[in-house]
């Protein structure tokens, strides 16, 4: 996982760096990655990054591994 991405999903998510898995899951009740977690995580991730994902994509985003897929496809493509 891109370490950058890992550190955005951190802050966002307020967790530590090392508790970001790509199998982090969106709705998991040990995380606060709810609805308005993935706004602020999908906002900064644009933010950081430079890129805008489409409503697709920031739908079907369940896990960090989707995200980092995501990512790295919008920054491959600059």
């Amino acid at each position: 996982m891109n370490e950058q991405l890992r550190s955005v999903i951190a802050d966002a998510l307020d967790l530590e760096p090392a508790e970001v898995t790509p199998e982090l899951t969106r709705g998991s009740d040990a995380v606060a990655w709810d609805s308005m977690g993935h706004l602020r995580l999908i906002t900064a991730v644009e933010e950081t990054f430079d890129i805008r994902l489409s409503m697709d994509e920031i739908e079907g985003i369940t896990t960090a591994a989707e995200l980092d897929g995501c990512v790295t496809t919008h920054t491959a493509n600059k």
